[in-house]
């Protein structure tokens, strides 16, 4: 790569002021413009991979070519979404227009456009108009760019936009401290919390896409501090000039929106080509499936050995945990009533604790604090008189141990098992033996191995059971599920979340005179759930059922119903899931379905796994029984 040019690129950028004026349109240099995109055509650039990833080409099924980006205003020719050639020769002769408010003109908006070709085809700047880019020069200027890390926060459960994790890119410049670097952001603009409704419009493009830039302690503000959100960060192998390369097409980007779909151009895909437009060799997009998942980006650039090891920051919610295991029930509660300021610092040395245990009941209490002032619990003027009595108190007791506080590492996101899984098996159900297939695309379920994911959240989409009854000599549909997402959010003296779940599609149910029906079955509860006292999660709903079905007494029958359940990870290779319900149907049928299960997962390795279930069911006094053993492949 010739240094050189993209060193005189950026100084060009960085150089744009508004002391030297435009010139007027009769200077602009048309036969320099015209020269430069004949040779652009004699060297057909547009089919370069370069100029592919700064526009997002991609060739779909269908032949030609289109970009994944959808907005206009990315576009300089009317054509140029899917016609490369067409948009670079109106990008270059774009460069020689002459007036343009301060921003606007397409030198100050596509500056890692300008870099590649200036390289390419040896631009001259002093035969370029000079347009005022103050917010871009302030821009590079600020960030100052050094080196590039890979984010992953991890799933936050009672979102389900977010409860798989994301993926953003952190710009890093001189400073030591990475939170005043610059985070780039690729997520939906969707606010909607209602599961149907989110899973709608994500999964058929109904949500746009936004690229943003911002200071990177926003992000952690808002994904440690609010949301208790873990984050992992792999440092990227890249120069200080492929990280320029990187910025240039990040600011580029900023305010462009895209058709944003949950299952594959979502957060981890699109971030791709910005590691791509650093170092075009990698083909980073072109590995990806039908199918994407956030992990899926720490994999794909894993395997082309452009991450450095994983680093983990505990969100503040982990520390709060960490900090309240160490303490029994009374200090636990005497550094709540100080958070809340029920009772003055001062207090604590009067209680019957350690000094240890008062060094942990202040510093929990600090941190619980900081927690509600995130929570805009607290206006900052009480927030700080609260903070520096117990910070002073605190300072009392000396220095304790502060490796006492530090919280495990749990396994890294690239530990975690594949989105899709095929399931192969078989069981038993009213006496019958059947041959069994269980496809399920995307994503987790309650019982899929942790490793990786966040425990006590589901989603699953079209996940599918087909089996097969010799005595009947064809297959069935047992269950298609459009869409399940359950999240059991613990909860304890310091958090309170709800949990909740939502479900749609096709159940095989026990009728009241026993025979099984496929229905459509749409659930949806609420609840709540604690730790158990092994370190797993009990929950309880009370819910609601509709369904919808031929065999049914009216045409749609509706319940109320409670279910209960137990989630342990016994080992690390080893889940168990306990759980009963019962439902009262009251209108369209008089059914009262009670069911229990007993469903266990046996982690065979990253991508294998065991699943064994055993279940019983009473319908309206008729008794199921079922037990299957499966074995999984996750891809």
């Amino acid at each position: 790569m010739n240094l050189s040019l993209l060193c005189r690129t950026l100084c060009l950028l960085l150089l744009l002021t508004v002391t030297r004026p435009a010139l007027p349109a009769a200077a602009a240099d048309l036969a320099y413009r015209d020269q430069l995109i004949k040779e652009a055509q004699v060297k057909r650039l547009w089919e370069e991979r370069p100029w592919q990833i700064l526009l997002h080409y991609k060739k779909p099924l269908t032949g030609g070519t289109i970009s994944r980006i959808s907005d206009p205003n990315f576009f300089l020719s009317p054509a140029g979404r899917t016609d490369p050639a067409a948009e670079l020769a109106a990008t270059l002769s774009a460069f020689f227009q002459q007036d343009a408010p301060d921003g606007e003109h397409p030198i100050c908006r596509f500056p890692a456009r300008l870099a590649w070709l200036s390289e390419e085809l040896s631009i001259d700047p002093a035969r370029l108009p000079v347009p005022a880019c103050s917010e871009l020069q302030e821009q590079i200027r600020t960030i100052d760019a050094r080196s590039a890390v890979l984010v992953f926060p991890v799933g936050h459960i009672n979102s389900p936009a977010s409860m798989f994790g994301h993926t953003l890119i952190r710009i890093d410049g001189p400073s030591k401290s990475n939170l005043i670097s610059y985070a780039v952001n690729y997520a939906a603009d969707a606010n909607d919390a209602n599961g149907f409704l989110y899973a709608f419009k994500g999964l058929t493009g109904l949500y746009k896409g936004y690229y943003s830039l911002m200071p990177y302690y926003q992000k952690v503000k808002e994904y440690s501090d609010l949301e208790h959100r873990d984050m992992w960060e792999y440092r990227l192998k890249l120069s200080k000039e492929e990280v320029d390369k990187m910025l240039l097409h990040a600011l580029e980007l900023q305010r462009i929106a895209s058709d944003y779909y949950f299952l594959d151009e979502n957060c981890s895909y699109n971030l791709l080509f910005l590691i791509e437009a650093a170092r075009p060799a990698l083909h980073l997009s072109d590995r990806t499936g039908l199918l994407v998942h956030p992990t899926n980006t720490i994999e794909i650039a894993q395997q082309s050995g452009i991450l450095e090891a994983a680093v983990y920051r505990p969100s503040q919610g982990a520390r709060i945990v960490r900090i309240a295991s160490l303490l029994g029930e009374d200090g636990q509660l005497a550094a709540l009533e100080l958070a809340q300021g029920k009772r003055p610092p001062k207090s604590i040395e009067a209680e019957p604790f350690s000094e240890q245990e008062k060094r942990e009941v202040l510093d929990l209490a600090a941190e619980l604090v900081q927690l509600r002032l995130a929570r805009k619990e607290l206006e900052q003027d009480a927030y700080s008189k609260l903070y520096l009595k117990i910070l002073a108190e605190r300072s009392v007791l000396g220095a304790g141990s502060e490796t006492a506080y530090a919280v495990a590492p749990p396994a890294p996101p690239d530990a975690g098992h594949h989105t899709s899984k095929i399931g192969l098996g078989g069981g038993v159900r009213r006496g019958e033996w059947y041959a069994g297939v269980h496809l399920q695309p995307e994503f987790h379920s309650l019982l899929d191995p942790d490793q990786g994911y966040l425990k006590g959240a589901q989603i699953k989409f079209f996940d599918t059971l087909v089996d097969y009854v010799p005595e009947t000599g064809r297959p069935r549909l047992r269950n298609l599920h459009l869409l399940d997402i359950l999240s059991t959010a613990p909860r304890d003296r310091f958090f309170k979340p709800y949990s909740w779940k939502v479900a749609a599609g096709w159940d095989t149910e026990v009728m009241k005179d026993g025979r099984d029906s496929l229905l459509f079955r749409l659930n949806s509860g609420g609840g709540v759930a604690r730790r158990s006292p092994f370190g797993g999660i009990l929950y309880g709903f009370a819910e609601v059922a509709v369904e919808g079905g031929r065999h049914l007494r009216g045409t749609v029958a509706a319940a109320p119903g409670v279910s209960l359940g137990a989630l342990e990870q016994a080992t690390d290779w080893w889940k168990v899931n306990l759980e009963g319900s019962a439902f009262f149907y009251v209108v369209g049928d008089d059914r009262i379905s009670v069911k229990a299960s007993l469903a266990q997962n046996f982690r065979l390795a990253q991508q294998q796994s065991l699943s064994l279930n055993l279940s019983l069911a009473d319908v309206s006094g008729h008794t199921v029984s079922e037990q299957s053993l499966f074995w999984n492949c996750y891809f």
